[in-house]
């Protein structure tokens, strides 16, 4: 059902008279407009609206010199734990959950590779910029694409007794980094995605902050997994995943330092953390 409802809203949106919602979204989100390639009267529907590109210094990469370190590869609202162990007893509740069954028969042979690694979870809102980007300098290897549902990626949902990121369609992107081994980028659709969309190919080398793909309209979710001890988070994203809160993190041109806003919003539990990209170094 699930699966009908992603496929009829996707085709909803791709229709030209979904165009004259945009505006409304716009303002209802209060979306930065100033920051978008292309003016609302440029999209031809919704869904082209929705995987908008960004101007070519709207999201400049943190420390672009420096392999070390690893960037955010998105706008959303994060949780982030240096040992996967962390990660299930704290935010990842599937009983069925483990790496095995996340790589799939994508890369089964990689599974091995992060016994006890780093998990990042980067959730992307239907109000954010649903392009995603690239979190580590490297040699990509094949995407391969999972069939699978289309649950919510909520946190309600995460924490629940479902596996919804082994359960969900999603695509399997490694990264052969430059500074921190072999990366899993996962790429997890979720209910009202429409698809997912990878733009680089096998064999490309890639740079921090260079797009990667995009979902069309929907929320969903990019996860990280590091080999263990190649890379450490920052502390302030850890201890907010540590008390079960997201960071909302975005991107804004003309940070130079990290913070947080330490406040709790109770509807959504969010901490709000405004950075130049980046999230994590080498160990």
């Amino acid at each position: 059902m699930l699966r009908n409802m992603s496929y009829k809203q996707g085709r909803k949106y791709d229709d030209p008279t979904s165009a004259r919602e945009i505006r409304s979204f716009v303002n209802f989100h209060q979306l930065d407009m100033s920051e978008v390639r292309k003016p609302i009267e440029d999209f031809k529907n919704f869904n082209e609206f929705f995987y908008r590109q960004l101007k070519p210094d709207a999201r400049p990469c943190s420390a672009a010199s420096n392999t070390k370190i690893i960037v955010s590869p998105a706008d959303c609202r994060s949780v982030v734990f240096n040992t996967l162990t962390e990660a299930t007893k704290i935010w990842v509740k599937g009983r069925e959950f483990s790496v095995e069954r996340l790589l799939g028969k994508a890369y089964p042979q990689d599974a091995k590779r992060y016994v006890n690694g780093a998990m990042g979870i980067f959730r992307l809102a239907p109000q954010d910029y649903h392009r995603f980007h690239i979190p580590v300098d490297g040699i990509l290897d094949k995407p391969k694409l999972i069939e699978g549902e289309y649950y919510t990626v909520n946190p309600m949902a995460i924490r629940s007794a479902l596996d919804v990121y082994s359960e969900n369609i999603r695509y399997v992107v490694p990264i052969d980094s430059v500074s921190h081994g072999r990366v899993m980028v996962i790429c997890v659709g979720a209910m009202m995605v429409g698809s997912t969309v990878i733009t680089r190919s096998q064999g490309e080398e890639v740079h921090r902050a260079e797009e990667l793909g995009y979902f069309k309209f929907g929320g969903s979710t990019i996860l990280l997994l590091f080999e263990q001890g190649v890379m450490r988070f920052d502390d302030d994203l850890i201890d907010n995943s540590n008390g079960a809160l997201e960071t909302l993190v975005s991107h804004r041109r003309v940070a130079s330092m990290l913070y947080v806003l330490k406040a709790l919003l109770a509807a959504c539990r969010h901490v709000h953390r405004t950075l130049s990209g980046a999230i994590a170094a080498f160990a």
